[in-house]
């Protein structure tokens, strides 16, 4: 019998997450275009109201930050270590 886990990519295998992980990005960045257009007035979504825009970026911004964690979870894939270094490193500039 095997162990439950409670890693996303034990479950459904790396490049599965590494999957959910591009698309989640691409959905974050597909709502930020989206209400960057809203805010200069340049073609805004039909419909879409202030509220509703942010709310889809807030979704969105879970998304990836779940994914995000799930795959410095993932053993041999990232080294968090290193992730931190170059954050500190990007802060700094």
């Amino acid at each position: 019998m095997e162990a439950e886990t409670n890693n996303l990519a034990d479950k459904i295998g790396v490049p599965a997450t590494l999957e959910m992980m591009a698309e989640e990005a691409v959905e974050l960045a597909h709502a930020c275009l989206k209400y960057a257009r809203y805010l200069r007035d340049e073609n805004p979504a039909p419909g879409r109201s202030n509220p509703e825009l942010t709310s889809k970026i807030e979704e969105e911004m879970a998304d990836v930050y779940i994914i995000l964690r799930e795959l410095r979870k993932t053993d041999g894939l990232v080294d968090s270590r290193k992730v931190s270094e170059v954050i500190d490193e990007k802060r700094r500039r």
